[in-house]
Parts: structure tokens; sequence; C-alpha cells
């Protein structure tokens, strides 16, 4: 009884101790929290494996005052071969702007990828009022396709 007691007070003393916990970690700001909710990855499969991953936020799902003259992405790629063209189509229509970005940009704060062996790009594409269907290529191969529904 007396080990039980001494374990239970060193316990509670210890446990007093502590200024932060698991949680206190996930405190994310709106933005963020939005970024998540929107982020959508698929991969990139060639002939026998994975030729890459790629993973976008729908912007204007993120901050829908800033971004609303178009459709607008941050992309994110991983691809094996690093020196393959890109190319991305919404709804079989091609960008509008395309812009290759550095791994610490203005969308880092949605993501927690910021490293430099990925690629990052900002899209624009033409305002659609159908379900957005999102394919990037990479080289000869493509993903599968990104589905992201509008809200009305």
């Amino acid at each position: 009884m007396k080990t039980f007691l001494t374990i239970n007070i060193l316990l509670v003393l210890l446990s007093a101790c502590s200024y932060d916990n698991a949680f206190s970690r996930f405190d994310i700001s709106p933005q963020r929290e939005s970024s998540e909710e929107n982020i959508v990855s698929s991969k990139i499969y060639d002939q026998k494996s994975i030729a890459g991953v790629v993973s976008c936020v729908y912007l204007n799902a993120v901050n829908p005052k800033k971004y609303n003259n178009g459709e607008y992405f941050y992309i994110y790629l991983y691809a094996k071969n690093s020196k393959a063209a890109v190319s991305f189509t919404l709804n079989d229509m091609n960008a509008s702007i395309i812009t290759e970005l550095e791994a610490d940009n203005e969308f880092t704060v949605l993501t927690d990828s910021n490293v430099s062996w990925q690629k990052y790009y900002f899209l624009k594409f033409a305002s659609e009022d159908a379900k957005l269907i999102l394919i990037t290529k990479v080289g000869n191969f493509s993903s599968n396709a990104i589905v992201f529904v509008k809200d009305d």
C-alpha cells in the first residue's frame, strides 16, 4: 500500500511540473487547418513501380477571398526522374499560369513540406463550374485523377 501511494504522489508531482502535453502541438492556425483539409495526394506509376508522388492544395477553398478569379492550386511533387517534363491539366485544360517555386515559399506555412528534393508549383486555371479533375504528368507517366468538388 505504501508503494502504491508513493508512486501516485510521485506521478502527481511530476505531471504538475509539465507545461506542455501532446495536444499542445496540435494548435494550428485556421488557414493551416483549412489547408490540411484540402490536401489531396496521388501516386504516379510507371510500368513497374511508383515514379513519383504529387500532393496538392486547392487554394480557393483555403483562402476564397484572395483566390476567386480562377482555380488555384499549390502543388508539391516528388519524381524519381527529376529532369522529366512536368505538366498539369484541370478538366483537360492546361494551366494559364505555372510558376515553379523554391522549397521555402509563401505556401510553406500551409503544409509540412519544404524539402529541397521536391518540386513546388503554383498553378492557375480558368474558372470551372463542375467538379475539378486534376492530372499531373511527369514524362510519359500520369497521376491518378485528383478530384475536388466545388462548394456552392
